[in-house]
């Protein structure tokens, strides 16, 4: 159970600095669209992999009526911070 802790605090860390990064960015590079537009899609892409597919791939290993079941639980470790 630490461990899934631990992984859930560096999930949210690494939230928490796309986010910081995005804020001086936004302050630094104002006229500089592109950047700040490909960075913001960069990091969408980054959560959404990191939410998606290893419920996915683990519901391919082990079966195909266990992938819904794998994702909750998935959500569920990335939240411990919160429980």
């Amino acid at each position: 159970m630490k461990y899934l802790f631990l992984f859930s605090e560096k999930f949210y860390g690494l939230i928490e600095w796309e986010w910081n990064f995005l804020k001086q960015l936004r302050r630094k590079k104002r006229k500089n669209i592109f950047l700040r537009s490909s960075f913001a899609l960069f990091s969408l892409i980054s959560i959404c992999s990191i939410f998606f597919f290893p419920p996915y791939f683990l519901g391919i290993l082990l079966g195909e009526g266990i992938k819904f079941n794998i994702f909750f639980i998935w959500l569920w470790i990335l939240n411990l911070k919160y429980f």
